[in-house]
């Protein structure tokens, strides 16, 4: 009855990379269900676009903690750092919106904005990340204009084994994770946790202090972090597989505010003062493989994902409590902290919840190739209330979860009481055929047709101030699009093999542009992109491989806050062109060493308008050295240099002449001593990221940490 139930829904859709080592000699094994398979004949597919893979050896070798922090070793994936304090995720220059992240198949972006929190998906869990720039499979869906993110987690093995980890450093007191797993018969199951804990992070000693910022420590810096993850897996023959995965995250943190606040300076953003101080999610996915046939397999799924999030924006940087704004009729003698002549402070509650199915049957053609059918259905809403004081320049609760605009007016300003939701549902149907018409040549082809249905939003903001009631919006529009791509590769000689990759993408307009106050556009069209890569890979000798591809995009409609209309708002109107190569050398001259160097060239263009040229906050040149050497005593050393040249800041909106500014180029420097003990299964370790202290900032008047020296330990033990 299970089988039949599954086999009834509707998969969430999912070539090596470069990827630095070998496989980790670990006790867990890969969970296969949930990584996203684009096609029966894998070569065919994935050889000829471009994938990275980390495994989890890698992210152990290098300390990365979480997510973010493993990607920042890419080149040609960008991990920044604003005024909202959350990294964000770029590819090749695209946003985080325009970047798809799958954890186990379950979409993690943001059912209201689209964007993800890279810094919530610990990295005790993972066995490996797929990373696939520009051009994709047809079977991911629409969203992913510059990429996917394909985590897959861990599952277990026969036996039972497990880990534990402590680690402490500067400003943060600790980080103890562990996890435990095993198997027997038709079961497995893996299950982890960790506790994170930051009070501040140290900024560089070069550091001058300001009004906005002391020396030594980040205001408002702290970060409270409680993960935990589950898979049970059922196998009960050679033909099902059934599991149910699950995670849960909770904690808070402080949005640092800009370290510049000058009205006069034209970079420099507004002064804005907020916290989150509570949020809390979680994912459930019941997933099933079942090979009807030989030669037809059905992969399907059925999600659930949703976050809950305070998000607070404060009068000033005392972070105070935030009161109605107006005199208690029974004690009026109490004293209204709020202060009346600032706007744009809030109190919100923000609920995004994202619910799907999917299914995804397969069949193998023997030499002919194989044809994936992928159909999926998805409904995203977002419900937001609390209290917002209006005025000036509109306020924003920003992060992933969404907030309010209600700018204009003069003061004093009230709080007053707010509540907006809204619901789109997103269909998609894909069908992608594979085929190796040689022993050496794969080619793929594949088209999706992808339709968004717009709920509209219901809003009531009680009349008060400037403030007027906002009447409710029932559009009910239809939108509807295509993608379609091509790729194919053909080994030259058994050294090297040359590739080619074309796509059409779509991205269909996020709750927040359609709905949010007072950018919002319920007329608003979907994104497109146009890929064209071209590469090579050549194996070289002593176990070294060398790469290169060429890339161009194109993105029309680009999705923007039009200040040229009063009140601002969201429209198609900006082109993006990406255009570039990025190159990689990875080499294995002794067994025991390991040196992987990589390099991005991309040269951005905003055709939106008069006087702008790169696309603001879009590096131009990025390169990433890795290197690691294992000693027969059982200590290894890890090395790491991020270079980020070249990336533009634009003056702000609200300056009639735009101009723009160079950010300061930086170099980053990590290190990293493990230290092998008791049969290899205790290990001590030691590190520093940002080794030289180096001043830098990826965001305008936005310092990033300083030196940050860590030590701690992992122990494994079991089978």
């Amino acid at each position: 009855m299970l089988t039949a139930i599954m086999v009834a829904l509707l998969a969430w859709p999912g070539g090596d990379a470069h990827a630095m080592g070998t496989p980790e000699d670990q006790s867990e094994d890969i969970f296969t269900l949930g990584e996203v398979v684009v096609s029966g004949k894998l070569d065919a597919v994935e050889a000829a676009q471009t994938v990275h893979v980390i495994t989890a050896e890698e992210i152990r070798k290098a300390g990365s903690r979480t997510l973010d922090e493993a990607l920042n070793l890419l080149s040609d994936v960008g991990v920044q750092v604003g005024n909202e304090g959350v990294p964000r995720v770029d590819i090749r220059g695209f946003r985080t919106r325009h970047v798809l992240l799958l954890l186990d198949g379950v979409p993690m972006n943001s059912s209201f904005d689209q964007q993800f929190d890279p810094s919530t998906i610990p990295v005790e869990n993972i066995a490996k990340i797929k990373v696939t720039a520009g051009a994709s499979s047809v079977l991911y869906g629409q969203g992913g204009l510059g990429g996917v993110i394909n985590i897959i987690t861990k599952k277990g093995k026969e036996g039972v084994s497990g880990m534990t980890s402590f680690e402490s450093g500067d400003g943060q007191p600790y980080l103890a994770k562990g996890s435990v797993s095993g198997g027997r018969g038709m079961f497995d199951f893996f299950a982890s946790g960790s506790v994170f804990h930051r009070d501040h992070f140290p900024l560089a000693r070069s550091f001058s202090a300001s009004p906005e910022e002391a020396a030594g420590y980040r205001k408002n810096s702290d970060n409270t972090r409680d993960n935990a993850f589950f898979n049970v897996g059922f196998t009960p023959n050679s033909d099902l597989t059934i599991a149910l995965t699950g995670s849960w995250v909770q904690g808070g943190y402080g949005k640092p505010a800009s370290a510049i606040n000058n009205k006069f300076d034209p970079y420099a953003p507004p002064a804005r003062f907020g916290r989150v101080d509570w949020y809390e999610g979680y994912t459930l996915q019941l997933a099933a493989d079942y090979a009807i046939s030989p030669a037809l397999t059905v992969r399907s799924s059925i999600f659930y994902n949703q976050i809950d999030q305070d998000n607070n924006q404060y009068d000033d940087d005392n972070y105070g409590e935030i009161s109605t704004g107006r005199p208690d009729a029974q004690q009026p003698w109490l004293i209204d902290p709020t202060n009346p002549n600032v706007p744009n402070s809030f109190k919100l509650r923000n609920r995004g919840i994202t619910r799907g199915i999917s299914l995804q049957p397969k069949y193998d053609l023997g030499h002919s190739g194989t044809v994936t059918l992928g159909l999926s259905a998805e409904w995203d809403s977002w419900d937001g209330r609390g209290l917002v004081k209006p005025g000036g320049q509109g306020g924003n609760g920003g992060g992933s979860q969404g907030g309010y605009g209600v700018g204009g007016g003069s003061p004093p300003y009230l709080l007053n009481p707010v509540h907006d939701s809204a619901d789109v549902y997103l269909y998609s149907a894909a069908l992608e055929y594979s085929v190796l018409p040689t022993a050496r040549s794969g080619f793929t082809a594949g088209y999706a047709h992808h339709w968004q249905q717009q709920g509209g939003s219901v809003s009531q903001l009680a009349s008060q101030n400037d403030l007027a009631a906002r009447p409710a919006q029932q559009a009910q529009a239809l939108l509807d699009d295509y993608s379609v791509s091509v790729s194919s590769y053909y080994d030259a000689t058994q050294s090297t093999r040359l590739k080619a990759a074309f796509m059409r993408n779509i991205r269909f307009p996020s709750l927040s542009q359609l709905y949010l106050r007072d950018t919002d556009n319920p007329n608003l069209r979907q994104e497109v992109v146009y890929h064209y890569q071209l590469g090579m890979e050549q194996k070289l000798p002593g176990e070294s491989q060398f790469s290169f591809e060429g890339f161009r995009s194109d993105l029309h409609n680009v999705i923007v806050i039009d200040q040229n209309v009063v009140p601002a708002r969201n429209e198609n109107f900006s082109l993006y062109r990406f255009t570039g190569f990025e190159t990689s050398l990875e080499s294995r001259l002794l067994p025991k060493l390991a040196l992987r160097g990589s390099y991005t060239f991309n040269r951005s263009q905003d055709l939106s308008g008069v006087g702008r040229d790169e696309v603001q906050y879009v590096p131009r040149d990025k390169a990433v050295f890795t290197g690691k050497y294992d000693f027969d005593s059982g200590l290894t050393p890890f090395v790491s240099l991020v270079y980020v040249a070249n990336s533009y800041v634009y003056s702000k909106q609200q300056i009639a002449t735009v101009t723009k500014a160079k950010l300061a180029d930086y170099a980053v420097v990590s290190v990293k001593l493990t230290q092998k003990l008791y049969k290899d299964k205790l290990q001590i370790y030691v590190g520093a990221d940002n080794l030289f202290n180096v001043e830098y900032e990826q965001s305008y008047g936005v310092p990033r940490p300083g030196r940050l020296i860590y030590g701690g330990f992992e122990y494994r033990f079991g089978s």
